[in-house]
């Protein structure tokens, strides 16, 4: 917290920890409770907003990114995705070592007809010239032990590995990207919206994708603070804390 509020005082970030430990406590019960849930109970609890232009992409049969980040409830995302994206949606996902586990969250995960793609296997889904528009959903905010691939923009005023997939496909394969912010409206009940972040990712280089997704990654996290998971302490590769 020090890092990403330097001027802050200490009373500051002990309160800002305090409704971190509250926050975080409702998601853990949230997604126990969301394995459960009926699809309409989950529309209920969690609405996905989708303006016009991506809209207008799928229904072109264009392909997209969207990227979000480890801010609010992100699992209750996933299960939603599938059922109110009108596309078929696929969440990049890094296997568990554990098979039996893997397995497990993968089968949790895809009951509301998203399908879980490990990041491996993204380019080869991508390929596959038999499948319908799909939108890929990456949560790329946490920290990466491919340090030597890993793209290092300056992220709340350090440099920062983040994984490089998402970016150097989507200059690859030119897949416009959006980034998908969640809101908080009440206990228990959340909102998600698109904004385009970047319509013609082949004219930039993947390094500079990269930069625009971890700006817009401090921007949500300056905005809900508290609804960040800050114990994945994801400066570790860099900085003894």
């Amino acid at each position: 917290m020090e890092i990403v509020f330097p001027d802050s005082s200490p009373e500051y970030r002990k309160e800002l920890e305090k409704q971190f430990i509250h926050h975080f406590a409702d998601i853990i019960a949230e997604m126990i409770k969301g394995y459960s849930m009926s699809q309409d109970e989950l529309r209920h609890r969690f609405d996905v907003h989708m303006d016009e232009e991506i809209i207008k992409d799928f229904q072109n049969g264009q392909d997209v990114f969207i990227a979000g980040a480890h801010i609010n409830n992100w699992e209750w995302a996933v299960l939603v995705a599938g059922d109110q994206i009108p596309a078929r949606t696929a969440v990049i996902y890094k296997p568990l070592s554990n098979r039996a586990m893997d397995q497990l969250m993968i089968e949790m995960r895809e009951r509301q007809k998203s399908r879980m793609i490990p990041m491996a296997q993204v380019l080869r889904d991508i390929l596959h010239k038999e499948r319908p528009v799909t939108a890929y959903i990456f949560l790329s905010d946490q920290s990466t032990p491919f340090t030597m691939t890993a793209h290092w923009p300056i992220f709340f005023g350090v440099k920062t590995p983040f994984v490089s997939g998402m970016s150097t496909i989507a200059v690859r394969q030119s897949i416009p990207i959006y980034y998908f912010n969640i809101e908080k409206v009440k206990r228990g009940f959340y909102q998600a919206r698109f904004t385009l972040l970047i319509r013609d990712p082949q004219n930039y280089s993947p390094e500079e994708i990269t930069s625009m997704y971890s700006k817009k990654v401090m921007e949500d996290i300056l905005n809900q603070p508290a609804c960040w998971l800050w114990t994945h302490k994801r400066w570790k590769r860099v900085l003894q804390y």
